[in-house]
């Protein structure tokens, strides 16, 4: 929360950890978001942790809902701060964005209690008039939210008790005045429509005892054990639940202060589940309204209506449509279960179509509950579009992506990291150093996004062989990733396991820093890992990794590897290409023997050749920009590296042995297609036959003879096709 200065010190390392296997979104993911976290750090964990993504599936129906929170949380915000014009715009933002999104969970005010908002023998009036502000701000986002749509419920989480010392005040002082503060969100959440308050205080005794207690106080169930805190049905009493006299125990706290383990966040957010968020999520609701006529030029549209779960009643009066027509309708309704597809008419002229659907409390689900739950217009739907999954679809291999995701996913963090950045365009945490005081990463000075485009462009180049120069191969970065990726998911407790499950992807970047294979790289992941086991019980199955399970290239893709065996490390092809042509300009260079930083080829005329001759053109233009791209063609038709043929998109071509199908004109197009070098005509002298006797040469006439007729007989009797 705001003790940001005592909390860097611990959650370095659990950001660190993060930063390792935080390759976030998933490949296929198919959570859909109905949940946004949003507030201040204890969100922020949850969001981070997964904690609602993980618990989820383990209520029936449940399943395959998600959360986000990743732009709408951050550490340390206090209420007034969250409530300013910025925030509120972030917010609109996410649920227009994600409009399957029905609940917002938030969370906020502790950081205004604990950042001097309260002092021990603070006069009563001064206490109602902090927490009279604190609430007007929150009030303040609460309109916000509830305002963007009808459907749209708050769950206004509460705080547990926590292990800070305030002015050296008591433990129950404390406690007292975290008490006074919640039962205030009470009487708010009590006083709007759709908002409702979870009661937290004691929850953690309640579940991992007080084992500080004289004698200890077990957790439920054993007999003994604290009272929950009061829910809604209860009339949230007892307020508070637990034991006043003591702090949260310290097992439940991954800072030994104010924020909780990933198991205590879990209990958390099976707290919110069971006491508001699994009635709501059970309710029947929209996921997707697609339309699928592509043709605009039809009167007659169709869209495909996706509901949560099996509802019937559905009917044409359930739909209102808008259009550039004269009376567009709904004329049928087809369709059962969770899916049904609905049929307009434009009155018979083209034009596009926005389909609504209409929350009477029609339509049912098994139980009878009403579309959005009870009361009419809180499940009306009317985004068209396909339905947003809270993660992109991310290939297993594709580092950048990983990078991206987890750049955002940790924007709430970002306040630790001043001038740090996990985009693929900015990181560079391969291969350098780190700093505590000041926080700081301090990479190889080769941005990680390029030294993992290697081994993703080995892998999506089938036929990449530079063997014959001594470098990789498509074959060896295809069997080494193989490996590597299938150890690491191992060593992150399995495709099932709590971190898989809870941090999608986390294998791809922790794998491709093993498989770059130099010192600076392999260390990383092994660092992360028993970083992050110091601070907190890993998940089970989770392990360390161990370099020698692994296939490391630090020969062709560490950085002072040589990726083409041109003689040049990949660090100094780096230096090269990068100013001038980026990311794909290094990639391509590292690649390709015949893009080197210096120039092997002096020839810019062409010339008669001899058949197995090696040959080279260059582009002779003094002031040519190498990042501006080049394209050598042959005869008008471009060229592509393979067979002998390499630097087709450099400003040299090379052809290791001569053909005579070389023979032809060359041009080379670059500087942005702006300009052309050639035409260039190559020809090749074929390689003379040997002198031979005339019985050798008769000998030779015969066998070509006989292979002729032998070869049309064959032919001919191969029937017609027809």
């Amino acid at each position: 929360m705001l003790e940001k200065h005592l909390l860097r010190w611990r959650f370095t390392f659990v950001l660190l950890a993060c930063l390792g296997v935080c390759a976030w979104a998933s490949a296929g993911s198919t959570e859909i978001p109905r949940i946004l976290v949003a507030g201040d750090s204890w969100p922020a964990f949850m969001q981070i942790l997964r904690s609602f993504d993980v618990v989820l599936p383990e209520y029936a129906g449940l399943g395959g809902f998600g959360m986000r929170g990743h732009r709408t949380t951050e550490f340390g915000v206090r209420a007034n701060e969250f409530s300013s014009a910025a925030w509120l715009d972030v917010l609109t933002e996410e649920l227009l964005d994600y409009p399957t999104i029905d609940i917002v969970h938030l969370s906020l005010g502790g950081n205004d209690l604990l950042g001097s908002g309260w002092y021990p023998g603070m006069p009563p009036g001064e206490i109602q008039a902090f927490i009279d502000n604190v609430n007007a701000d929150t009030e303040a986002v609460i309109d916000h939210i509830l305002a963007v749509r009808p459907n749209i419920r708050v769950g206004l989480c509460g705080y547990t008790f926590v292990n800070v010392e305030l002015g050296g005040a008591t433990i129950p002082e404390v406690n007292a005045v975290w008490s006074q503060c919640e039962q205030a969100k009470v009487t708010l959440a009590q006083s709007k429509p759709r908002v409702f308050f979870v009661h937290n205080l004691g929850l953690m005794q309640y579940h991992f005892g007080i084992p500080e207690a004289d004698p200890p106080i077990p957790p439920y169930p054993e007999p003994g054990h604290v009272p929950l805190p009061g829910g809604f049905d209860q009339g949230y009493l007892p307020m508070p639940g637990g034991d006043p006299n003591y702090n949260a125990p310290l097992e439940s706290l991954v800072d030994d202060m104010m924020h909780l383990t990933m198991e205590g966040y879990d209990v958390l957010a099976r707290r919110c589940i069971e006491e508001f968020y699994q009635q709501w999520l059970s309710w029947p609701a929209v996921l997707e309204i697609l339309r699928l006529t592509k043709d605009d030029k039809v009167p007659e549209h169709t869209f495909r209506i996706t509901f949560s779960e099996s509802v019937t009643g559905v009917d044409p009066s359930d739909f209102a449509v808008a259009a550039v027509a004269k009376a567009p309708v709904v004329v049928a309704v087809d369709g059962s279960g969770a899916e049904y597809t609905v049929t307009v008419d434009l009155d018979g002229e083209p034009g596009t179509a926005h389909l609504e659907i209409l929350d009477d409390d029609s339509i049912v689900d098994a139980d009878t509950n009403p579309l959005g739950g009870p009361g009419a217009g809180n499940g009306g739907f009317d985004y068209n579009g396909p339905v947003a999954y809270a993660d992109p679809d991310i290939a297993s291999d594709d580092f950048d992506a990983c990078l991206e995701s987890a750049d955002r996913i940790l924007m709430c963090v970002s306040w630790m990291m001043p001038g740090q950045s996990l985009h693929p365009d900015h990181c560079d945490a391969n291969g350098g150093s780190i700093s505590i005081e000041p926080l700081a990463i301090v990479g190889n000075g080769m941005l990680d996004s390029c030294e993992l485009g290697l081994i993703h462009a080995c892998l999506h180049d089938e036929y990449l062989d530079l063997s014959a120069t001594g470098g990789v191969t498509h074959a060896t970065a295809r069997d080494a990733w193989a490996n590597n990726l299938a150890q690491m998911e191992s060593d992150l407790g399995g495709e099932n396991g709590r971190t898989t499950a809870m941090l999608p992807g986390a294998d791809t970047l922790l794998a491709g820093f093993m498989t770059l294979g130099d010192p600076g790289s392999t260390v990383i992941p092994v660092l992360l890992v028993a970083g992050a086991s110091l601070l907190m019980d890993l998940p089970p199955g989770v392990s360390v990794p161990q370099p020698a399970d692994y296939v490391m290239l630090g020969d062709w893709f560490g950085a002072d590897g040589d990726a083409d065996g041109d003689g040049y490390t990949n660090r100094e092809e780096y230096d090269f290409f990068m100013p001038p042509g980026g990311k794909d300009l290094y990639v391509m260079g590292a690649l390709d023997p015949a893009a080197t930083p210096e120039a092997q080829c002096t020839n810019s005329e062409g010339g008669t050749y001899d058949e197995g001759d090696a040959f080279c053109l260059i582009v002779p233009d003094s002031s040519v920009d190498l990042g501006g791209g080049f394209q050598w063609f042959k005869d008008g038709e471009p060229l592509s590296n393979g067979g002998g043929v390499y630097g087709t998109q450099w400003r040299e071509l090379q052809i290791s042995r001569l053909r005579p199908s070389d023979i032809g004109m060359y041009e080379c197009v670059y500087n942005g297609d702006t300009e052309i070098f050639g035409p260039i005509h190559l020809s090749v002298e074929p390689t003379p036959v040997p002198a031979a006797s005339a019985a050798a040469l008769a000998a030779l006439t015969l066998a070509t003879a006989l292979a002729a007729g032998l070869a049309l007989r064959r032919r001919r009797a191969v029937p017609a096709r027809h």
